[in-house]
């Protein structure tokens, strides 16, 4: 059985989250935003984090890569994020903002933080 629907309008927004055409006709390619949501043993907590972020960026055309990311099995994530997500006190002297993650532990602000988030990232 195929789950797959095709999709005209979300092909077409893949297409134009892929690149940009400009005045000229020649294509630009937009850089996908970097997104780290860090945690421990929330794992589930985390993936649906990270799936309210896709999904809302999605909604505003943002193209943006989300890493889940379990600090108690390697404490080092990666580099150049251009939002964390710390699902506990663990960041410091980051270049890049650090956001409290508890209210997508807790459910109570977590559409608030979904939309600040998705705002910080359209705004860079």
């Amino acid at each position: 059985m195929h789950l797959l629907k095709k999709n005209k309008p979300f092909k077409s927004l893949l297409h134009s989250l892929r690149s940009d055409e400009t005045s000229s006709g020649s294509r630009q390619e937009k850089k996908a935003k970097k997104v780290l949501i860090a945690g421990g043993l929330c794992g589930p907590t985390m993936l649906m984090a990270a799936e309210k972020i896709e999904e809302a960026c999605w909604e505003r055309r943002i193209r943006v890569n989300v890493k889940v990311h379990n600090l108690w099995e390697s404490q080092y994530p990666g580099e150049g994020f251009d939002v964390i997500i710390e699902m506990f006190k663990f960041f410091e002297n980051q270049t890049c903002p650090v956001i409290d993650g508890k209210p997508f532990i807790v459910h109570r602000g977590d559409k608030e933080l979904v939309k600040e988030i998705v705002d910080m990232l359209n705004d860079q």
